[in-house]
């Protein structure tokens, strides 16, 4: 519930729904320092975290409405980085500026109301979509491999379903309520296997696409901190292993085959042993 009395929409993405839930806590706790008289000095480093952690939700949420196959995508990204935009101007004037503590107080209500506003209006237009991607009948395997997650390229696509198989495991174990030791585990495997895999992708296309080589390595870098971050809170116990591998690493895989290597291979697998 919004602080004007509004419903924000469940998704049904456990990874999504919790980060919606952090964000307006976050927030509300921000209006309620600077209602109790919080200083300009004390107040900055906490907006700059908010809006630290606001971007990162939006960069994650990116990733799993692509996947999900929301085909506005890139007009609710044009959204996340208008708001971004905002609050980076707002955080900065606070910074810059000498404000009054009713200033202060208008900051965080924008905040706030911009956040909700964008929540309410704008994250409904994929909830269904998600809610149903999200699905995950007990009983069924998380990621079914079949060959339209097929590059070409024999040896990357057996990786690429190795990674598929890694996270399956990982939500049978979350499931059935295995030890955090033996989870945190099999999740620094799961992390090592992902950098082996780009860096024979990396190599892999330097031969034969040396034209797409920077680009898809810096995918790579981008790809490469999501699942850090992840795999940090995770091991903090911020996050629970089974949301993170349903609500976010799943789709996180996916968008990187189909939507990064398949294009990038899709001219090049013949010249690339199978």
């Amino acid at each position: 519930m919004t602080t004007d009395g509004h419903s924000i929409p469940c998704t049904g993405n456990g990874f999504i729904d919790a980060a919606h839930t952090s964000l307006m806590d976050h927030v509300e706790a921000i209006r309620c320092a600077c209602a109790d008289g919080a200083s300009r000095d004390s107040m900055v480093p906490r907006f700059s975290r908010f809006a630290d952690e606001m971007r990162m939700h939006f960069d994650h949420e990116e990733v799993i409405i692509r996947a999900a196959g929301f085909t506005r995508w890139e007009e609710h990204a044009g959204h996340h980085a208008m708001l971004d935009q905002q609050f980076g101007r707002l955080i900065d004037y606070v910074r810059d500026c000498e404000v009054t503590s009713d200033f202060l107080c208008t900051v965080a209500g924008t905040l706030d109301a911009a956040l909700c506003g964008h929540e309410i209006r704008h994250d409904g237009d994929y909830t269904a979509l998600v809610r149903d991607a999200s699905m995950a009948p007990e009983g069924r395997t998380l990621i079914a491999w079949n060959s339209a997650f097929e590059v070409g390229v024999g040896p990357l696509d057996a990786q690429h379903r190795q990674l598929a198989e890694l996270m399956n495991e990982l939500d049978a174990m979350s499931r059935r309520g295995a030890p955090s030791g033996e989870t945190l585990d099999l999740f620094g495997l799961l992390h090592d296997h992902v950098h082996a895999h780009f860096a024979m992708e990396e190599g892999v296309l330097r031969r034969v696409a040396p034209g797409r080589f920077v680009a898809h390595r810096n995918h790579h870098r981008l790809l490469e901190g999501q699942f850090s971050r992840i795999r940090q809170q995770v091991e903090s116990g911020r996050l629970d292993t089974g949301v993170a591998v349903r609500g976010f690493l799943r789709f996180w895989l996916m968008d990187h085959v189909l939507g990064s290597d398949r294009p990038a291979f899709a001219e090049t697998a013949d010249a690339v042993p199978r």
